[in-house]
């Protein structure tokens, strides 16, 4: 025991090795819990995004089915911006917008996004019905 308390009484600086070591284990696991909550939340965030867009989208169809006759003209990207939208919704990064439908009562018009490397969500089609049950 007395050659731990000259250890002590001399007068090294500096830090050991294994303190090194336990200070990047406990930094490693704090990252290992915040990398997955912060993934979580920015796919979160898009989805949220994408679902405020198609609603946007889907009043800008609905207002242009009330002026324009339906069955003429179906409403595209190019159809409702100006009046309808005023700038048409580009992101989430990787995310394209478009209308589909046939502009009847069994395939009325609605927006959809598909999504290709949108961080937190699936490579997939999305239309504001299955937004709903996210």
């Amino acid at each position: 025991m007395s050659w731990f308390y000259k250890m002590m009484k001399k007068d090294s600086k500096g830090f050991t090795l294994v303190e090194l070591m336990v200070v990047l284990l406990i930094l490693g696991i704090l990252v290992a819990i915040a990398v997955p909550i912060y993934n979580k939340s920015v796919g979160d965030a898009n989805k949220k995004a994408i679902a405020s867009n198609l609603r946007t989208i889907d009043g800008a169809i609905t207002q242009y089915s009330t002026v324009v006759d339906v069955g003429t003209t179906p409403p595209t990207a190019t159809n409702l911006t100006g009046d309808y939208i005023q700038v048409w919704p580009t992101n989430p990064k990787g995310s394209t917008y478009s209308v589909a439908g046939a502009g009847t009562t069994a395939s009325p018009y609605h927006a959809q996004v598909v999504t290709v490397g949108v961080k937190g969500l699936d490579d997939d089609t999305y239309t504001l019905e299955d937004i709903v049950d996210w």
